[in-house]
């Protein structure tokens, strides 16, 4: 029960963080940025092969105009796609459907369905894009944006931008599922503490 009501606190401080924010930033954020889970994947896992983890048929994207499904986990939008739209701002396309080309300046979604804050988390789904990787992925669009608009320019962009990060769901998933390995390794104390010293690792890159 502790930890179930633990989930839900984080949960709506997350929400209600992000509701602040998107009001302090309704008419000055330029981009959003968006890195997790399959809550907030926007199609990235449309774009790789092996992946078991995809949304990419019916009923997913069945509330769209045209019905189809867009790889959000999702009969519609998700929670990232409702917030850039609060701001005004188109959403956030999928990292992998920009390889080689410049980055929008409104955003980018790293976000990939199975993905969780170890690395280890989402071997079942066979390929995906874990937290790690999304944290590199955004220092390549970083790096391209600095190249576009120049070191303070690109720095002032990002300053004003939203970061989404959604992502913990399938951590916890992967530890209480029959036969986990990782709750043979850890008591949940133990393994929460790794969930947050591994994100805050990641944060601090």
């Amino acid at each position: 029960m502790a930890g179930a009501t633990m989930a839900l606190l984080v949960c709506v401080l997350f929400f209600t963080v992000c509701k602040i924010s998107v009001c302090k930033a309704q008419a000055t954020a330029p981009g959003v940025y968006v890195l997790g889970d399959s809550l907030a994947d926007v199609g990235n896992n449309n774009y790789l092969p092996l992946s078991v983890a995809k949304a990419d048929f019916p009923h997913n994207g069945v509330d769209y105009t045209n019905r189809k499904s867009t790889g959000r986990f999702s009969n519609g939008e998700n929670a990232a796609d409702f917030l850039a739209k609060k701001i005004g701002l188109p959403t956030s396309l999928p990292y992998l459907s920009l390889m080689g080309t410049t980055p929008p300046l409104t955003g980018v979604s790293f976000a990939s369905g199975g993905s969780g804050i170890l690395n280890g988390t989402g071997a079942s789904f066979v390929q995906y894009i874990s937290l790690a990787q999304q944290v590199e992925y955004f220092y390549m669009v970083h790096n391209k944006l600095v190249r576009q608009l120049g070191q303070s320019n690109a720095q002032m962009h990002l300053s004003k931008s939203i970061f989404i990060i959604i992502v913990g769901s399938n951590d916890i998933f992967s530890y209480f599922n029959a036969g986990s390995l990782v709750s043979k390794q850890y008591t949940p104390q133990q393994y929460v503490d790794v969930m947050v010293s591994t994100f805050k690792g990641l944060l601090k890159v």
